[in-house]
């Protein structure tokens, strides 16, 4: 990090652009999706257990119900999809709950809403939170040395401002 007058670091700044671009790309497509499962705003119908599909990484095994999602009103019609928070004792093969499908390839949700939200506004957040310090190293004036270390703010026609700990 830069301190006093020192340059910022280029290195460590393309590695925070970087992170903060990536984690932007890889959140932003999903807030839509993301808001709609905790709200459960789509067509609601029926998911029928088929199979419990489970995956094991780090020691740990995750299980999730597969099967078919039909609408209510028949008219979404969907193979091969997870039932989203379903665990290994949730269902039997053929058994049947309500599911709302909320446009997220391969998965519906319970009609109560999901709280899978949460993770991506949080990642949306944190990816703000690096571009806004990357941009505030290389786009803000560095502090003048009779500033006492204080970084001054342009006004709004380019005139210096107030300074960061808001005096003049």
């Amino acid at each position: 990090m830069a301190t006093g007058g020192s340059r910022p670091s280029g290195f460590v700044s393309l590695l925070l652009l970087l992170a903060g671009v990536l984690l932007f790309w890889m959140t932003v497509p999903n807030l839509g999706t993301a808001a709609r499962a905790a709200t459960a705003d789509g067509p609601r119908g029926t998911f029928t257990a088929a199979r419990l599909v489970c995956v094991g990484h780090s020691g740990h095994t995750t299980c999730e119900w597969a099967g078919t999602f039909r609408s209510d009103d028949g008219t979404v019609e969907l193979a091969g999809v997870k039932l989203y928070g379903s665990g290994r004792d949730t269902f039997e093969a053929g058994r049947t709950a309500p599911a709302v499908d909320v446009g997220n390839a391969g998965r519906v949700y319970d009609p109560t809403g999901s709280r899978a939200w949460i993770i991506t506004v949080v990642l949306v957040v944190l990816a703000y939170v690096l571009l806004v310090a990357v941009a505030r190293r290389h786009l803000m004036p560095p502090p003048s040395p009779g500033d006492g270390g204080r970084r001054r703010f342009l006004g709004p026609w380019g005139t210096p401002g107030t300074s960061a700990k808001g005096t003049p």
